[in-house]
């Protein structure tokens, strides 16, 4: 049993290393061939309004997974730079759709190159790992997010 709780020990330092390196990565901008920097917040807005152009900040909101009062300041500050426009909806004029500028699309044509590329690259460095181990990776991966769930405060 020992061994097995210093295995978890090692195993969750690691993941805590890695959650220190993406939350230090989410701030840091990066431009994506606009001429301008975008932080991982804003270019993943960008990303889910191009995914799904025309989408209202409800469900912006649900696919983001943050508030609706989080979306509509991501929305007012990326609408003032030039990124994206609301439109009425033509079925129901209360109801605001987000899409796309041509600056925005640029930015999210950007930002998926950049993951098209990352993601080659970490391809190629993965390539003495066989398909079983990944497997087996991610079913470890599965029973941590099933972890953490079980101990956060709701």
């Amino acid at each position: 049993m020992n061994d097995k709780i210093k295995t978890v020990t090692q195993l969750m330092m690691q993941f805590y290393r890695i959650i220190n390196k993406i939350n230090e990565l989410e701030k840091t901008p990066y431009d994506f061939g606009v001429g301008e920097k975008l932080y991982p917040s804003e270019i993943h807005t960008i990303q889910a309004i191009g995914n799904n152009s025309g989408i209202n900040v409800t469900e912006l909101s649900k696919r983001l997974g943050i508030t609706k009062g989080g979306v509509s300041q991501m929305i007012s500050k990326l609408k003032e730079r030039g990124f994206i426009n609301k439109v009425r909806s033509m079925e129901n004029d209360k109801e605001v759709l987000l899409i796309l500028t041509p600056k925005g699309k640029n930015a999210y044509n950007g930002h998926e190159k950049f993951h098209s590329d990352m993601y080659l690259d970490f391809i190629n460095y993965m390539d003495d790992i066989s398909q079983e181990q990944i497997d087996v990776f991610i079913k470890i991966l599965e029973k941590v997010d099933f972890y953490v769930d079980r101990y956060q405060i709701k």
